[in-house]
This record gives C-alpha cells, sequence and structure tokens, in this order.
C-alpha cells in the first residue's frame, strides 16, 4: 500500500545565526522562534531594500518621552539610513556574485526547459522497490552462508585431537621477542580499504575473534574453526557478486566469531576507549527482589498456554543478573521442575546452550531458517572517528543448523550468520536531486521506529568526544518531525507532502517528503555531449560527492575514481562498462554550460581588484540543482576568512546525501533577487567567539507555462567588518540637506541595530552581540522608545 498526506511544519535550520525570509511577524505564540516586539519598547525601524534584514533603532535615555523620539529622529531619517546602507548592500552583492547574470542566463534557455510535475506515490514506490532489491540481494548472501556452513558440518566429522592453525584477529602479524610470529599469528596482510571506513582488512580471507575466556586450541573451537574455514570462499563470492556489502560473519555457538574481511582486532586505545564509554554510566545499587517477578511471569505463560494465545511456539522466561540473591528452587519446583537445571553460576554457559538447542529444536525439524533484521546501530568500528550518518547499520541474520541425522531431532543450534547494510548505502537509492531542495527520504521499523532520517542525530557530543543517546535507536517518527522549540533556531515554514509504502520481504517502510511549492516540479534541460563536456571541465568546477552520478563502488578498478572523473569516462565512451543515472548527468551537463560564463565574470572582477583598494568579498559561489558547485577567490587563499566554507569539514554549506546546502535551501525559499544573510563563526582562539564572516546568497527561478522552479542558488562571503563599515558610514547622513544632523546612532543614547525577521541582530556598535537574539539583551527599565509602522 502507498499513502500520502500533508502537514505544515516548521524547519529548524542549524545554524545559529541565520537570516530568512522576507520580513514578517507572526502571531502563533506556540513557535519561540517568530519573534513579537514587546510593546513598552517601541522601536523605529525600515527595510532594507532587497535584503531580508530591517533597522531598528532604540533610544534610550532616563526622561524620553515617545514624542521626543519622534521628533529627534525623523522617520525620513531612519528610511534614509536603510536605503543607503541597503542600496550599497545590494550593490555590493549582486556584483560580485554575479545573480543578475546567472538569472538571465537561465532566462535565456527557458524555452528550451521544461518543469514536470513530481509525483510522490509514483516516486516512493519506485525507491522502495530499488530498496527491496538491494536487501534481497544482503537476504541471498546470508542464505548462501547458511548454505555452505551447515554442509560443511554434514561432511565434518568431530576429531577430539585435530591440531589446525588459524588465523586469530587478536595474534595476526604479532611476533615474540625473537622476531618469530606467535602461535596463531602468522603474517596477515592488512592493507586499507575505503569500502571499509579505511580500516586496515583483507578482502581475501576472514578472521577468528575469541573471547578472552575461551581457550583456542580448545577442541570445540578447533573443530568448529576448521569446519567453518569453508565460508571464506563463499564470503569472497557473495563480496566479489555484491560489492555493496559490508561485513559478513559467522557466529558459532561454541564461542567463536568468524568475520570478512579479516581485521586485526586488539585491546587499543580507541576500543577500550569505546568499553569504558559503555559501562561508565552503569550503576550498582540496591538489591533485586525478582521471586514475585518469576511468578507473575510463570502465570502468564501458563495462561497463554492454556488459552492457546500468542505463536503457540517455545516459551522461555530470561533473568540477568550480575549475581544470584534468592533461592529460586520453591519457584521452579512450583512451575518448572525438574526441567530445571541451573542450579549454580558455573551452570549457566553449558545449560543455557543446551536451553538454545531446545528452543531451536521445532525450527530444524520444519526446515525453518527465519531472516531477521535488526533496528538502526551503530558501528563500534566508527564511533569515535565518523559522523553521525555514517555510523548507522541493519544486520540481517540467520540461524545455521545441524543437519546431520543422528543429531537433527536434537535440534543442535550451530550458530548464525549475518551481514551488516550501510544504512547510508541505501538511502543512496533514494537520489538526492529527485527530492527538491528541501524534500527527503526516511526508513522505519515495523515498531514504528526511525531507522534512518536526516534529523536523527545519535550521537551528542560531551567536551571532544562523540557519546550516543540513550535509546537512540528507539526514536519514533514524530520525535524527529517536531516542531524544534529552542530560541536559538530560525524557522522556515514549509508545507510538506507525506508519502510512505512498505519495502517487500522486510520489517521496514519508506516515508518520502516533498515540500509544496517549487518542491512539487523538477526541472530538466538538455544540451549536447561535447558541449557539457567542455564546461564540465573547468578547474572551478565541482560535483556533490556523496550523490551517485556513477555507480563506481562494484567493479574494483572503478572504485578509485571520483564522481567526476566517472562522469567523463562515462560520457567519452571510455569505459563502457559504468552505470551512470543519466537523467542526472545530463542535468549536471546542461547546468554546466548555463553557469560556465560565470567563470570569466568572476575572473575579470578579480583581476580589477587592485591590491590597494578596499577587501570586499572574499569569494563567490553557485549551487545548481543537480549538485554542480562552482566557486572563485577574490583574495588570496590565506585570506579567506572562512576556510572551511564548501569544505567537506562543514558538511552544512556543502551538497550532502541528506541535504542541500543552507545557503541555497535558506534562499530557495525568498523571491528570487532577494539575498538572504547569514552569520558564520570563524574558529580559533583569536575569533574569541564572535561572527567574522557573512554569507550572502539569492535563489535563481525559471517559469515554464506557469510552473516555477528552483534551478540554482549564487552568493559571496564577505568579512563582516565590511556591513559594519558600511552601515555606520550610512548613518552619518541625515534628511536635513545642509544642515548638521542633530541625531546619529553615534550618540550615547541611541543604539542602532540591524537585525534579521526573527529578531537576532546582525549588526551592533557592541562587537559581542551580533548573532545574540534582540529580546534576550538586558531591558533598561529606564528606556522610552516609539514604534514607528
Amino acid at each position: 500500500m502507498v499513502c500520502g498526506c500533508s502537514v505544515l511544519l516548521p524547519l529548524p535550520d542549524p545554524s545559529r545565526a541565520i537570516m530568512p525570509a522576507p520580513p514578517s511577524f507572526y502571531t502563533n505564540s506556540s513557535s519561540t522562534s517568530c519573534w513579537i516586539p514587546h510593546q513598552p519598547r517601541p522601536v523605529a525601524w525600515a527595510f532594507l531594500q532587497k535584503t531580508s534584514a530591517l533597522l531598528w533603532l532604540l533610544l534610550l535615555g532616563t526622561s524620553l518621552s515617545p514624542t521626543w523620539g519622534q521628533a529627534k529622529i525623523p522617520l525620513e531619517t531612519v528610511k534614509l539610513w536603510a536605503d543607503t546602507f541597503g542600496g550599497d548592500l545590494y550593490n555590493t552583492v549582486t556584483k560580485y556574485s554575479g545573480s543578475l547574470l546567472l538569472q538571465k542566463k537561465y532566462k535565456d534557455v527557458e524555452p528550451s526547459l521544461k518543469i514536470e510535475e513530481v509525483d510522490g506515490l509514483e516516486l516512493v514506490r519506485k525507491f522502495s522497490e530499488d530498496m527491496e532489491t538491494m536487501l534481497r540481494r544482503k537476504v541471498e548472501a546470508v542464505q548462501n552462508l547458511v548454505e555452505a556452513a551447515e554442509e560443511a558440518d554434514l561432511n565434518h566429522e568431530f576429531n577430539e585431537s585435530l591440531v589446525f592453525d588459524y588465523y586469530n584477529s587478536v595474534l595476526i602479524n604479532e611476533r615474540d621477542e625473537n622476531g618469530n610470529f606467535v602461535e596463531l599469528g602468522a603474517e596477515f596482510l592488512l592493507e586499507s580499504n575505503a569500502h571499509f571506513s579505511n580500516l586496515r582488512v583483507n578482502t581475501s580471507i576472514s578472521s577468528v575473534q575469541l573471547p578472552t575466556n575461551v581457550y583456542n586450541k580448545d577442541p570445540d573451537i578447533l573443530n568448529g574453526v576448521y569446519m567453518s574455514e569453508a565460508l571464506n570462499a563463499v564470503f569472497v563470492e557473495n563480496f566479489q557478486r555484491d560489492p555493496t556489502l559490508t561485513w559478513q560473519y559467522f557466529g558459532s555457538a561454541t564461542g567463536f566469531f568468524r568475520i570478512y574481511p579479516g581485521i586485526l582486532v586488539q585491546a587499543d586505545r580507541d576500543n577500550r576507549e569505546h568499553f569504558k564509554l559503555l559501562v561508565e554510566e552503569l550503576v550498582v545499587k540496591g538489591v533485586g527482589v525478582v521471586d514475585q517477578a518469576l511468578r507473575e511471569a510463570f502465570e502468564i505463560l501458563k495462561q497463554f498456554q492454556e488459552a492457546k494465545q500468542g505463536s503457540l511456539c517455545n516459551q522461555a522466561i530470561m533473568l540477568i543478573s550480575d549475581g544470584a540473591v534468592e533461592d529460586y528452587q520453591p519457584v521452579f519446583e512450583k512451575y518448572n521442575w525438574p526441567d530445571c537445571k541451573i542450579s549454580t553460576l558455573a551452570d549457566t554457559q553449558e545449560n543455557v546452550m543446551e536451553y538454545l538447542h531446545v528452543l531451536s529444536r521445532p525450527m530444524v525439524i520444519n526446515h525453518d531458517h527465519d531472516i531477521i533484521w535488526t533496528e538502526a546501530y551503530m558501528d563500534s568500528k566508527l564511533l569515535g572517528s565518523q559522523t553521525q550518518s555514517l555510523t548507522l547499520l541493519t544486520t540481517v541474520a540467520m540461524p545455521v543448523f545441524s543437519k546431520k541425522n543422528e543429531t537433527r531431532s536434537h535440534g543442535i543450534l550451530l550458530g548464525v550468520v549475518g551481514s551488516d547494510v550501510a544504512l547510508r548505502e541505501l538511502m543512496k537509492l533514494a537520489p538526492r536531486y529527485r527530492l527538491g531542495v528541501h524534500g527527503y527520504a526516511f526508513l522505519n521499523t515495523n515498531n514504528g521506529y526511525i531507522l534512518s532520517h536526516p534529523d536523527l542525530r545519535p550521537l551528542y557530543r560531551e567536551g571532544k568526544k562523540l557519546k550516543p543517546k540513550p535509546n537512540y535507536n528507539s526514536v519514533d517518527l514524530s520525535e524527529v518531525e517536531w516542531e524544534d522549540q529552542a530560541e536559538s533556531k530560525r524557522v522556515l515554514f514549509l508545507t510538506n507532502d507525506y508519502f510512505f509504502t512498505d519495502i517487500s520481504d522486510t520489517p521496514f517502510s519508506l516515508g518520502v517528503v516533498l515540500s509544496r511549492g517549487h518542491g512539487e516540479y523538477i526541472l530538466l534541460g538538455n544540451t549536447s555531449v561535447e558541449e557539457g563536456l567542455h564546461d564540465l571541465l573547468h578547474p572551478d568546477l565541482a560535483l556533490a560527492s556523496d550523490w551517485i552520478y556513477c555507480i563506481t563502488d562494484i567493479d574494483p578498478d572503478h572504485r578509485k575514481l571520483n564522481q567526476l572523473e566517472a562522469m567523463v569516462r562515462f560520457l567519452t565512451r571510455e569505459d563502457p562498462d559504468l552505470e551512470c543515472d543519466e537523467e542526472l548527468v545530463r542535468e549536471v551537463l546542461f547546468d554546466a554550460v548555463v553557469t560556465a560564463p560565470m567563470e570569466a565574470y568572476w575572473t575579470a572582477l578579480a583581476l580589477n581588484i587592485s591590491e590597494e583598494s578596499e577587501q570586499v568579498v572574499d569569494m563567490a559561489f553557485l549551487g545548481t540543482r543537480a549538485g554542480l558547485l562552482r566557486s572563485s577567490l577574490f583574495v588570496g587563499s590565506e585570506k579567506v576568512s572562512d576556510r572551511k566554507f564548501l569544505t567537506p569539514e562543514d558538511e552544512a554549506s556543502v551538497f550532502t546525501l541528506d541535504r542541500f546546502p543552507l545557503w541555497y535551501r535558506q534562499a530557495s525559499e525568498h523571491p528570487a533577487g532577494s539575498f538572504v544573510f547569514n552569520l558564520r563563526w570563524a574558529e580559533g582562539p583569536e575569533s574569541a567567539g564572535e561572527p567574522m564572516v557573512v554569507t550572502a546568497s539569492t535563489a535563481v527561478a525559471v517559469t515554464v507555462d506557469k510552473k516555477t522552479a528552483i534551478a540554482a542558488a549564487v552568493g559571496v562571503q564577505m568579512k563582516l567588518e565590511f556591513l559594519q563599515r558600511k552601515f555606520w558610514a550610512a548613518t552619518q547622513q541625515c534628511s536635513t540637506g545642509d544642515m548638521p544632523c542633530t541625531q546619529s546612532c553615534e550618540d550615547s543614547d541611541l543604539d542602532c541595530f540591524v537585525v534579521d525577521n526573527n529578531g537576532f541582530i546582525l549588526i551592533s556598535e557592541r562587537s559581542q552581540e551580533p548573532g545574540i537574539k534582540l529580546r534576550k539583551k538586558p531591558i533598561r527599565t529606564s528606556s522610552k522608545s516609539r514604534s514607528i509602522h
């Protein structure tokens, strides 16, 4: 079933200081991000031309009346200041961004463009089918392991005196004091592999891990390891057939763990820190009294059994404790005697495994190999080094049973095989460009928990460490879709349409969200391959590194290619085996041609800037809906104020798998040609936490047959200091002709601010105030001012 619905929700922006929408006031008291002026403190204000900012004046004094403020600061003067500053600012950003030229270039090709309406139901159906195909391949890989393990066990005869060397994950490549390899620690080739998060692995063979309390030469261990050697060929074959596979493994009931690709596991600092992270918050206190709980559990199972309710399968009660503090024998004698065989802690391991065999017996007899999918969880190997979106996995697993005739009736569980699925790889099947600027896809489990969502943040930062949030993998959809009430956030109000469907043969469902307006349409252009290739190879051009223009992770020869290199080889037919998204490639070529003149425009501007002239803008940049990015510097790279901007270190400023850049998303929700400003904080001890840089961006829209779509966004980055100088210079003017100004922003009883429509300060005479909310300033009880509307 495929369903859809609509809802109006505010979209929180992650930046600390963003300047959205053309100014307007909202009376919705439930939204703390919408600022209402406090009436006892009215102000004078005026719009800044073509910008989403306001000029506010607060008149301060001990005995000033409202009429004094109005008389001393005429409205015409405030408007003059706003018009002068706004005009200068608009001229600067349009000149250096080249926004008018880019708009003209897209306008010139409008007759050749098509704008199609996006069918959300068809989109979610197509994505779910692709995901179903991918997940089916994972299941097939695990089934191959099940068949190989059961066949290997069937052909293996237990040998009590077996002598066999294997690769122990803890000991491989380890040498003794004489330089010789230690026992079970032979030479094992390890190479860094980008597919496995740059960990050093061996993709030709697996390795074996054992708990420290398990003897690595125990006959049961040696026989199990020897038998499971047959899985090596299947591991490799699975990976060659489906190179999107990650870890594959076999966990034996005897206690060892075989993992592919082979990897060295050491108790290094990272592993010790991760272990401490998991246990540091555990607290042991009090005494657990579980006698009544056990009695209640037995009664519940008895009622279900008598009423023939539930799954009518095996019934079991599990108690996990750090020590038995009660005598449970009376309970067991009443409900479960003589089936209870665990009387001491020493009995635990042996008897628990015995009960597992009992519980698995019906599945073995009926040849049932249930496919199990897990909730989302974090890859512990990446916890300390990767971003939140890279750590989430799900696992598909199946049981392995003994098929020997002599043990078949006993239901012997040999172990479990499984493979990890990186959710990031799964979400690549919902291409970002098909979802629009604000659209996104998400996955849910059959329990209603989020499996993957752009706003799912499983980690939090404590000092320099990232730690998992409690219950990060049991987050409900409403928790990530709900309105963010934080006062430090700005919001964009969007009307979203939600479409969802199940992913067949899995416990997962897929949701797709499209925003109303331009999010309902997709822009389609076309150009020749020759012309597009010429403009695609400009040095100022880059592509979204996380987007899939061409599939490069299947063929080993393709893995060394970046997306731009792969696309060029595809277009030149240099590599006929490359598979690419032809629609996305076509749109990139088109955007490359349309935006190519911007390089010459920006270069000409840079050449006309003399060393003696004022440094106005650091850089110009643009992005298109196909993930194409161009940028140009107007200063030396060493003089750029924010060097992380437009780099992977600053995810908010680039195209990612989950989001369009923040400056692109902001600009798209405002009229084309209207610039949106964003304060950015420079890093380093010299910044002292003060905003240093301002980005300004505007959208470029095209209209075909009365349908409008966002084609691109363009902007500039400049120092905040430049804006401040322009503003204070503008406030030196007055509307009295040649007469001297009676009042200016330099007066001690007058505070002047430029703020956004959420009340956040952009410019103030006090350097620590930009970026904070105006109403958070201390209220001077003696202040008098007047609101001019």
